[in-house]
């Protein structure tokens, strides 16, 4: 007759730690460590080695995009300030909607030409872009004299808030 014989368990100690007995490994690398030594990951436990995270990973606009960007948002401006030009003056209702349209525009405009960059950055230029397509046409219609842009804009301050909520809404489309 056989004699059923255990073999005894074989302990595992941390290997930072050799006075502690531990049954968890490392979910990356598979060496032992006590719970001192657990790092709780999103994808396991984690030595202290493995749980080290690299430096983050910084995105920035490269410049030839940003520089596709703002010749977007330029001569975006160009034919969304011919747009309102022509559309001038059909009141208070239609600048709400023309200002929230042309925002949206001008958002999706820099994005794509960004290459769906979102930030900061992008920001910026989608408002230089709106800001340009509300400052061309009445630069266009009284020629340079920026006394006469400004009053015209006083005068009418359903374009300013129009321009008020393209600036808006191009802001949050790009973030």
């Amino acid at each position: 007759m056989e004699s059923s014989t255990q073999e005894p368990a074989t302990q595992t100690v941390c290997y930072r730690h050799p006075s502690r007995e531990t049954a968890v490994s490392c979910a990356n690398c598979e060496r032992p460590i006590c719970t001192d030594c657990m790092v709780y990951t999103p994808v396991g436990i984690k030595c202290p080695d493995c749980a080290r995270q690299p430096r983050s990973a910084l995105v920035r606009l490269k410049p030839d995009r940003a520089a596709r960007a703002v010749a977007a948002a330029f001569f975006g401006g160009l034919a969304m300030g011919l747009g309102i030009l022509i559309l001038q003056g059909f009141g208070l209702f239609f600048a709400l909607i023309l200002g929230w349209l042309i925002g949206i525009a001008m958002g999706e405009l820099v994005l794509a030409a960004s290459g769906r960059f979102r930030g900061p950055t992008t920001g910026y230029i989608a408002i230089g872009g709106v800001m340009w397509a509300y400052l061309f046409p009445y630069a266009l219609y009284y020629g340079a004299d920026i006394g006469e842009v400004a009053d015209s804009l006083a005068r009418a301050p359903f374009v300013v808030l129009g321009a008020a909520i393209a600036v808006y809404f191009a802001w949050q489309r790009t973030q």
